[in-house]
């Protein structure tokens, strides 16, 4: 999680006893490293005045289960220095539900995002994951979606059903994205536009030219609400101009 600040770090600490000196392992905290990309990790950096806005009830967050699962793939973080903590993030409905078409017992490609590092890390895939599920939403035809929609057995919601009967939306965005991998993306700003936001929040300098291509298009138009922000763009539409100090230092246990 971009948001979390901190690593675990243990300091060797030197205790003397009378006449006796012992070495002691302090268990502690250090901040991450930065990234190499000064102007990337300045977007991560403004997470912090992201994370207060939230608090302060100035802006409202959502989440949905497709970014549910992509955080339990990463490790268990620090919640101090946590750009994000104690704020409320608000549920969401996605703009189709996973589970009203894939149901596995495996948990590990339930999980999985379904990419070129899951395959390069030996991963057995299947039809579950991520990206096995949003490539078949991509070969859907119109006819297939009128069948899927009027099934009883699916027991889908008005929501669900308002969103695979314009899945056009979803194929056309998922078609110029160039790469499977961005398909996660693309399925994130659909459901945001589904449920009417303001803005996707995002770090992916790619996503963003990707939407701004898919806007200038002049062969084929589609409407496209919801914007796709980067923190610091996010703060300059607010009148922030300068964000919030990040609350704890380099190299500092």
């Amino acid at each position: 999680m971009h948001s979390e600040f901190a690593v675990g770090s243990v300091k060797p600490t030197t205790v003397r006893w009378g006449n006796t000196e012992t070495v002691s392992h302090v268990q502690g905290l250090t901040r991450k490293a930065p990234d190499k990309n000064a102007a990337y990790q300045a977007q991560i950096d403004a997470l912090f005045a992201v994370g207060r806005l939230i608090r302060e009830k100035q802006i409202e967050a959502y989440e949905y289960t497709e970014i549910q699962w992509e955080k339990m793939r990463g490790r268990p973080g620090y919640t101090t220095f946590n750009a994000l903590r104690e704020c409320t993030i608000h549920r969401c409905c996605p703009a189709v539900e996973r589970t009203s078409f894939r149901t596995t017992a495996d948990l590990t490609d339930f999980f999985a995002k379904g990419g070129k590092k899951d395959n390069d890390a030996g991963i057995a895939l299947g039809m579950a994951n991520q990206l096995a599920f949003f490539k078949w939403l991509c070969t859907l035809t119109k006819e297939q979606v009128e069948v899927i929609v009027s099934s009883k057995e699916l027991c889908l919601t008005e929501f669900e059903v308002g969103s695979l009967k314009n899945i056009e939306w979803f194929q056309f965005l998922c078609e110029r994205s160039a790469s499977p991998e961005n398909y996660p993306d693309v399925f994130h700003l659909w459901t945001a536009e589904r449920n009417g936001f303001d803005a996707v929040l995002t770090l992916d300098n790619t996503f963003w030219e990707l939407v701004s291509r898919v806007k200038n298009e002049k062969v084929r138009k589609i409407e496209i609400k919801t914007e796709v922000l980067q923190p610091l763009d996010l703060l300059q539409k607010l009148g922030i101009g300068q964000p919030d100090p990040v609350p704890i230092d380099t190299d500092r246990f």
